[in-house]
Order: structure tokens, then sequence, then C-alpha cells
């Protein structure tokens, strides 16, 4: 056997025990939740768009993994918005929009990170790390812009939230604030609408984790 040869067989080794030690830290880590968020306090009304709650199909709340959803439709004068917020415990079982938008059918056109200024309530310090897309479906059109949250801050990495939720406070899970809008009156627009919106729902999503008792507690 030659010795590159030998090196694959050592480097595949390695990688399957590293494989492997990643899932028994994710097994040994998975625990039950330690909160039970019901993000009761989203104000139904943002500026000028007011809130109507939509049935969180079970089917979707399934196959996202998640603990807890909101889906909150708002309008406004000229325009919607449409808001989900997803909890789960265990964040391998939660999937990423990047990949949920595709299953869906809908084609990922951009796909930008950004950062979003805190707000004045916010209970983390620095920016709203988040990822804006521009998404297509036949004649459809849409924007959408999307955080990962887990205690002490946000990121729009899947990799590094995981990370994050795995060394943080156990239980504690993640939270994914994904917004969605049409592109009118124009794309600017609705860049801004969408980033004024995660502003306001941010402070929101994760507040449970800063003010509300730990599950059992």
């Amino acid at each position: 056997m030659s010795g590159a040869a030998q090196r694959h067989i050592v480097a595949a080794i390695i990688l399957l025990a590293v494989a492997v030690a990643v899932e028994a830290v994710r097994i040994a880590n998975r625990t039950p939740a330690a909160y039970v968020p019901d993000f009761a306090t989203l104000p139904m009304k943002i500026g000028d768009y007011q809130g109507q709650n939509r049935e969180v199909d079970e089917f979707i709340r399934e196959y996202l993994g998640a603990d807890q959803m909101l889906e909150r439709l708002y309008t406004g004068p000229d325009a919607w918005v449409s808001v989900s917020l997803i909890y789960g415990a265990h964040w391998r079982d939660v999937h990423s929009p990047v990949s949920c938008f595709p299953a869906q059918g809908w084609l990922i056109v951009s796909s930008d990170p950004i950062q979003i200024p805190a707000p004045a309530n916010s209970p983390t310090p620095g920016p709203i790390h988040a990822r804006l897309l521009r998404v297509v479906k036949d004649d459809q059109r849409q924007v959408a812009l999307f955080a990962f949250c887990h205690p002490g801050g946000t990121t729009s990495n899947w990799i590094y939230q995981g990370w994050k939720v795995l060394i943080g406070p156990r239980g504690a899970g993640g939270v994914i604030i994904i917004l969605n809008s049409e592109p009118t009156p124009n794309l600017e627009a609705a860049k801004q609408r969408l980033k004024q919106f995660l502003a306001a729902v941010y402070p929101h999503a994760v507040g449970f984790w800063y003010h509300a008792p730990r599950a059992g507690g």
C-alpha cells in the first residue's frame, strides 16, 4: 500500500472518530427544554401594521423540529409582513430557512449577511446579525430576513448557531426569527420594512431567556 493511500485511510479514520465524538456530545447534551416560550409579549401592532395570528401547521412544526412556534401576519397600508418565530431546544433538529425555501419550491436569487443596530430594549449588546434573502417561485417574488438567536446574541450562520447552542446553557435551545414580505412598493422599501420589523420583534422573541422562569423552576 502506498504512503498516499495510508494517509487517506488515516484521515478517514480520524474524520470518522470526530463524527462519532460530535454525535456522542450531541446525544449527551439532549436534555428536556429548559424553557417553554409562548412569545406572548410580541405586540399585535407594530407601527402601522396590525397583526393576526395564524394556525401553526403541526406537520410543518414536526418537520422543523420545533418545540414552540408562532405564525403571525401583519398587514399595513401598503404591504404585509409575515412573522415566524421557531424555538427548538435541540438545534440540530431545526432546519435553516436557506434549506426550507428551496424545499417549498422557492429559488434563492440572493443571500446577503447584514447587521441591524440593536433596539433600545434589546436584552443583548451589539447588532443583530441576520441574512437577507430574495426568493422567487413562478411569478411570485418575496424578500425574507432571518436571524438565528441564542442566549447572549445572534448569528446568520447555522453551524455557528449550533455550536453556541451546544456550549450554551443546558436545555436553553435556540430561536429563529423569519420575516417575509413582498418587494413593494420597491425592493429597497421592503428591505427597510423587514429591518424595522426585526428590530421590533427581536426583544420579544428572545426575552424568555432573560425574564421568564425556567421550565419546572
